[in-house]
Formats: C-alpha cells, sequence, structure tokens
C-alpha cells in the first residue's frame, strides 16, 4: 500500500465513528434511490407486463354503431377492434346488494381484446350459459369461489347465476367503477363477466362498446387518427388507456412514488455532503501543521489535495457499496409488497445495471464533493502559515465584546454565546444539518397531514350522507326507508354518468341530483365560501375548468344516452376528491335517461350500528343496492397504503439523518477545539462546565437554524403535494396545529441527543498531551 493510501487509511480510523456516521447518511441516501426508483420500474414493467400479456384496450369508445365504430379503427390504423356489451345492473351477493357491472365475454374462447386472467376455477364452457366469471378483488372482499352463486338483476327480475371462475383483468387491477368512483365501499362494486347470449338475453341491449387495440410502436399521433375516426363513426366518447380509471389510479399512485423516490434520497446525500465538508474541513484545520510540514518538504499541491479528495472518495465509496446492497434487498420488498397488495398478476423484479452504477456513482460523487472545498484550500495552505501552531490573535469582534460586558450571564453561556460568531463555519454547518433534518420531515409529516384533511373535509364536511341506496323504481318510497331504526334523514337524488363537452375536448365523470336544501352533501367555491344549489345550471369541479378551458358562466354540453343538452356552469366547486358535476334533482332528472330505478342519501343517527343497518336496508323488498359512504374511508387507506408507510420510514430516516448530520459536526467540533478544552481542563474548570459550554453553542445554533428550516419544510412540502394534483386529487397543504411545533421540538431534541457521545468525547481529551504540543 502506498504511503499516501496508509495516511489516508490512518486518517480515516482516526474518526471513524464520524466516518461511519457520514458514511451510513449515504448509505441510506444510495439504499433509497435504490430501493424507491428501482421498485418504481418494477412496478411500471410488472403493469406492462401484466397489459400486454391479456392484451390492455388502448382505446375504449362508447355509444354509436359499434361494428362501424370498430371498422373505423382498423382502417385509421388499430391492430385488431373488438365489440362487447356493458352494463351496470344491480347484484345480490349472499345478503348484500350492491350496484355491479356485467361485461360480455365470447362463449368458450378468452376475448382477444381485455382478456382476464383465470386465478381459480375455469373458463365456462361454451354450452354453459348460465355461468359467469368473477373478478378477484369482489371474490375476495364476499369469500367467493368456483361452484358460489350470486344473482344478478336483469330486465325480466332477478336470476340466479355459478360463478366458474375467479379472474385477474387489466381493467380493474384496481376496482375502479369510474374515472370520479375510483374508492368506494368494497361491498358496493363488484364486475362479472358472462357469456355474450347471456348478457343480451338478461338485458335486452345491443352491444355498446367498441375496444380497440394499437400496434406496439403506435405514436401519439396514430392513436389521435384513430379516436378521431371512432368518434367520426358516431361513437358518443373515446377513454384512452391512460384515462382508464383503474389504470389512470394506479398510475396516479405511482406518480407521487416516482417524484418522492427522487428527492427523498437527493436530501439524504445532501446532508450526507455537508457533513462530510464539515469532517474534512476541521481535519484539515487540525493537521494545518502536518501539511505545512509536508509542503515545506516539496509535496506538491496536487498530492496534497489528491490525498483529501481521496478521503472523501473513500467515505463515498463505502457508503455507496453498502447503500447498493441495502437497496437490492429492499428493492425486492417494496415490489413484492406492493404487487401483491394491488393484486397485479405479474410482477418484475430487476435490478437495473444503470441504476446500480448510478447508486455508486452517486455516493462517491458526494463525497468527493464533500471533500473538494477542505482539499482546495489545503492545498493552497502556505507552509509557513500551516507550520504555525498558534494563529496570531485577531481583536475580538463587535459581538464578543457585547457578550463579554454581559457580566451577569455565566462564564459557560458567554463563551457559547461568543463561539457562535467566533467560527462561521462551524455554525452554518450545524445550521444546515439542521435545515435538512426539518426538510425531510416537514416535507413528510406535510403530506401526511395534508392527506388526512383533505380525507376528513371530502367525507365530513363535503360527502355529508352515511349511506346512498338504489332502489326499483316506485317500490320503496323515502318515508319506508326513514322509518328504519338508526336513520335520522332520507333525501332523493339522482346519479348518472355524462361527458362534459368543451370546445376542444371532453371529459366523462359522474352527474349528482340533489335537493336545493339538501343536507347531504356541502358546496365549496373556489374562494372557500359555501355555494347554493341553483335552480338551474350545474356546479362542477374546479378540474374542469382547466380540462376544457372553461369559466363560470359558460355554457357547456353535457352528453348522456339521453341526448346532448346545453347547461350553464354557474361555479366551480373547490373538492379534495374528484371532479364531479351537481344540480338540482329537477335539472339532473331532465338530463340524465329515465330508467328502472331510484336513488336515496341517508343520513345515520350518532351511535348507529352500521353493519346493521346495511343488512335491515338491503332485505328491504326493492332494494337492489347499497353503499355506506363512511366505508371509503377503509379503501382510501387501502389506497394509499403504501403511501403511509413510505411517509413512515421518511419520518424515522428523517430523525436518523438529523442525529447523524448533528453527531457528525458536534462531534467535529469538539475534535477540532481539542486544544482549548485541554486548556480549559488543565485550569481546573469541570468537566460539566466545558461540556455545557459546548453543548449551548451547539443547541444555540439549533435554535438559530429552526427558523428557516421551517420555512424551507414548508415550502418543500408544498411542492411535493402539487406533483399530486389532477382531476383525480386536488390536495392543499395543511396542518395540524401541533405540527410546526412538534417538528421543531423533535430536531431540538435529536441535537440535544448529541450532544452525549460528545461530552464522552470531551472527557477523553489527553490533557497532558495537549499541553505538551501548545507549549512546543
Amino acid at each position: 500500500m502506498r504511503v499516501s493510501s496508509r495516511k489516508t487509511a490512518r486518517d480515516l480510523l482516526r474518526q471513524r465513528s464520524q466516518v461511519i456516521a457520514v458514511a451510513i447518511t449515504i448509505a441510506l441516501g444510495v439504499a433509497m434511490y435504490i430501493a424507491t426508483a428501482g421498485a418504481f420500474q418494477n412496478l411500471n414493467a410488472s403493469y406492462d407486463a401484466t397489459y400486454e400479456r391479456l392484451a390492455f384496450a388502448d382505446l375504449v369508445a362508447t355509444g354509436g354503431d359499434v361494428d362501424d365504430v370498430a371498422r373505423a379503427a382498423v382502417e385509421a390504423g388499430a391492430s385488431s377492434a373488438t365489440t362487447r356489451t356493458q352494463v351496470d345492473p344491480p347484484l345480490l351477493i349472499e345478503d348484500t346488494k350492491l350496484l355491479g357491472r356485467v361485461i360480455s365475454i365470447p362463449a368458450g374462447e378468452h376475448p382477444t381484446i381485455d382478456d382476464v386472467d383465470v386465478t381459480d376455477g375455469s373458463y365456462p364452457a361454451a354450452d354453459a350459459s348460465g355461468d359467469v366469471l368473477l373478478e378477484s378483488h369482489a371474490a375476495d372482499t364476499f369469500g367467493l369461489g368456483p361452484g358460489d352463486t350470486l344473482q344478478v338483476f336483469g330486465a325480466q327480475g332477478w336470476v340466479e347465476v355459478t360463478v366458474a371462475g375467479v379472474v385477474d383483468s387489466p381493467e380493474y387491477l384496481w376496482p375502479a367503477r369510474s374515472r370520479q368512483d375510483i374508492l368506494s365501499d368494497p361491498y358496493s362494486f363488484a364486475v362479472v363477466f358472462a357469456q355474450e347470449d347471456a348478457v343480451a338475453r338478461w338485458f335486452d341491449v345491443p352491444p355498446n362498446q367498441t375496444l380497440a387495440l394499437l400496434p406496439a410502436d403506435a405514436s401519439a399521433a396514430l392513436e389521435d387518427d384513430v379516436t378521431d375516426a371512432m368518434t367520426a363513426a358516431g361513437a358518443s366518447s373515446v377513454m384512452t388507456q391512460e384515462d382508464q380509471p383503474s389504470n389512470a389510479t394506479l398510475s396516479e399512485d405511482l406518480q407521487g412514488f416516482d417524484q418522492m423516490s427522487v428527492a427523498f434520497p437527493a436530501l439524504f446525500l445532501i446532508a450526507a455532503g455537508v457533513a462530510a465538508w464539515v469532517l474534512l474541513t476541521r481535519r484539515i484545520l487540525q493537521e494545518k501543521p502536518v501539511i505545512g510540514t509536508l509542503m515545506a518538504a516539496g509535496a506538491r499541491r496536487g498530492r496534497v489535495l489528491r490525498h483529501y479528495l481521496r478521503q472523501g472518495l473513500w467515505i463515498g465509496t463505502i457508503g455507496s457499496v453498502l447503500g447498493v446492497g441495502l437497496g437490492v434487498v429492499a428493492n425486492s420488498a417494496i415490489t413484492t409488497a406492493y404487487t401483491g397488495f394491488i393484486g397485479v398478476p405479474d410482477t418484475v423484479i430487476m435490478n437495473y445495471p444503470w441504476m446500480l452504477v448510478a447508486g455508486l456513482a452517486f455516493g462517491a460523487v458526494v463525497g468527493v464533493l464533500g471533500a473538494l472545498g477542505p482539499a482546495v484550500t489545503a492545498s493552497r495552505t502556505s507552509p509557513a502559515a500551516a507550520m504555525r501552531t498558534q494563529a496570531g490573535a485577531s481583536a475580538p469582534g463587535a459581538w464578543s465584546r457585547f457578550v463579554a460586558r454581559q457580566s451577569w450571564l455565566p462564564v459557560s453561556a458567554r463563551m457559547a454565546l461568543r463561539d457562535l460568531v467566533r467560527s462561521k463555519r462551524r455554525t452554518f454547518a450545524t445550521m444546515v444539518g439542521t435545515v435538512l433534518a426539518l426538510v425531510m420531515i416537514l416535507t413528510s409529516v406535510g403530506m401526511m397531514t395534508s392527506i388526512m384533511q383533505a380525507i376528513s373535509i371530502q367525507y365530513e364536511d363535503i360527502n355529508l350522507e352515511d349511506g346512498t341506496v338504489v332502489t326499483q323504481a316506485g317500490t320503496v318510497t323515502a318515508d319506508a326507508l326513514a322509518a328504519v331504526d338508526g336513520v335520522a334523514a332520507v333525501e332523493t337524488t339522482h346519479l348518472g354518468q355524462v361527458t362534459v363537452v368543451g370546445d376542444d375536448d371532453s371529459y366523462v365523470t359522474a352527474l349528482h341530483g340533489f335537493q336545493p336544501d339538501t343536507q347531504m352533501h356541502g358546496f365549496v367555491g373556489r374562494d372557500g365560501e359555501a355555494v347554493a344549489l341553483p335552480s338551474g345550471g350545474v356546479l362542477a369541479g374546479h378540474s374542469i375548468s382547466e380540462l376544457l378551458d372553461v369559466v363560470e358562466g359558460d355554457t357547456i354540453t353535457l352528453h348522456t344516452d339521453a341526448g346532448d343538452s346545453a347547461v350553464v356552469i354557474e361555479a366551480f366547486l373547490d373538492e379534495p376528491i374528484g371532479t364531479s358535476v351537481y344540480a338540482s334533482n329537477e335539472v339532473a332528472a331532465s338530463l340524465l335517461p329515465g330508467g328502472d330505478t331510484e336513488s336515496f342519501a341517508l343520513a345515520f343517527q350518532d351511535g348507529a350500528d352500521r353493519d346493521e343497518l346495511r343488512q335491515t336496508v338491503t332485505q328491504i323488498d326493492g332494494v337492489v343496492a347499497y353503499q355506506d359512504s363512511r366505508a371509503i374511508i377503509a379503501t382510501v387507506d387501502d389506497y394509499l397504503g403504501l403511501f403511509w408507510v413510505f411517509i413512515g420510514v421518511m419520518i424515522v430516516l428523517g430523525t436518523v439523518l438529523a442525529l447523524a448530520v448533528m453527531y457528525v459536526t458536534m462531534a467535529v467540533n469538539v475534535v477540532e477545539r481539542t486544544g482549548e478544552l485541554a486548556t480549559l481542563r488543565a485550569a481546573g474548570v469541570p468537566l460539566r462546565r466545558v461540556a455545557g459550554a459546548i453543548a449551548t453553542e451547539n443547541m444555540l445554533a439549533t435554535l438559530a437554524a429552526i427558523p428557516l428550516g421551517l420555512l424551507l419544510g414548508v415550502w418543500s412540502a408544498a411542492a411535493f403535494l402539487q406533483t399530486f394534483n389532477d382531476d383525480l386529487f386536488t390536495l392543499e397543504l395543511r396542518w395540524a396545529w401541533w405540527t410546526l411545533p412538534a417538528a421543531a421540538l423533535g430536531v431540538l431534541l435529536a441535537a440535544l441527543v448529541s450532544q452525549w457521545p460528545a461530552s464522552r468525547q470531551i472527557r477523553t481529551v489527553d490533557i497532558a498531551t495537549v499541553v505538551r504540543e501548545r507549549a512546543a
């Protein structure tokens, strides 16, 4: 081993506890990057593998003559196109009535587009028209399998069918009924696949959807051409794969995951760079006589520069190697857990070579950059200046003179206050560590509290109903529902799917109708003020304004199966979850097609047993579907399950970051001041007072950085939330009153804990050796 390498190893071993802390910080940043960015790539690959294997449709057109639409799609460049029927009838599964979905499939053979993967049982035989396939989420919710039965409400009444198999569908990896109904009571939605002739017989409706598959290398221009051709052929709406409810929901989840997989590791690596800079800066100051001796003996500046850069490189490399190893293990665990939780049929686990190389490079670069400033300083040191063990005394500044006059303060307190500006770089390093820790913690906590507040606002201040009921028209009255024990109020409502058509674009969503003085839904405008439901016109989620480039007072077209209607947007609403359209019952009834069902919103009495109410209401003759609105919150928690885990990990690691950076800064603080501390001890100053002065200085620097850390943490949390916003979620930064004080207190406690190893280090200072060196 070369002499310079041996010296590098000896120097790092001499401060091994600080070096380990810096390396661990680098390792955490690299591991987090490898794990989260790798999991993001794997999850995308898993989705793509399932979509390709099951021929997930690129375009789904609704309406028109489906044969003409399919023909137009192929002529415009689609590789294939098929037709099918989709109906949303009531279902009866065991004792639960719900509004489900029935989709037609070919008899005896799998669909060529939007295929299904049979995970239990078998595909129905061609002559078994009474057998169906049940989507896996519903099968798990209700505990059904092959051989079990359920009932479908058709044109002639209830029809009993037998489950032949349980399937995964690319359309329902996340069981979303529509783009605006992605979060619902799991007992309120189920998807059944039945043979084409059976669907036609049950519902007496012709095929109403066209599915198109584009070539693998299709461009955006080709997709637009096929979409235009399908629309021109009579399709009322064309949904792209990007906008398909399940895919859009999962993509939204992954989008936020992708953003966090880059930003959070970056925070750790920045903190590691700061810690490396602090460590090596202090070592160079301590070794100035050695540097001067080397340079006086003929060592070139370049060699000194490379020596200290090598220390940063070694620290970075050690940390990055450890981080890559941890990241590979975590990548596999995260990918497996997520695909298993969602129920993705195909799980792709890969450790991408370019990502591993990037992780190694990140750690090494962080170490080198952290060492660059100190190394350049060392290489430019004059030999004569470096060999002086004591710098010339300088006149105290205004702050030092002011502090010295405060005789009412203890000596240790005056020392701490003086030293805050005596070594600005030391104070700056401590403050940067504090700021980075607060940014990490507040970003994580801010996202968590904001989403929790959004859920609370949506389901406690806006969606005020406790349950919704769908009945056969004319069979159940509001009074009959109000008579159920535990029901406090009942209102008639309307609900249907509409396509909002603007000048250049359209948007598929839900139209909700309520009584003008409804107590079942709260309407909040963009200014935060309550909005009354208009007697004419509609209210709309504010995302429609951006999607269709419309403003309040504009006239839009609402397309339904009943035809097209022109309506005025009276106001835009501020709702955290979803983008819907609202109207009075009278207006909604005029826009939606007449049907065989009616809907009601229910409010429950305080303390009502929700499970008992579900059973009681669904047993009423004429009730065909029921949904507990509060059960949606459990679905939201399931949807955000990975997010909660990620945020929890970030909060824990943010605390680790604070401890690591502050430990390095404060331990090096002690090393740098060894001579001063030994002199104080030799003069008879008690250890507790010396340690107290150091701790007071560090805590004051931490306290001074907290306002900036809080400010940047709030800004960072708001910026991260913006990456989640679209038509599905509109999140604003909202804090609980205790959040900012708790974050500040947590960082102060981390700084306080970091004083313990520093005080132990003071106790180990060899007073005699230091005094002899200073006297030499």
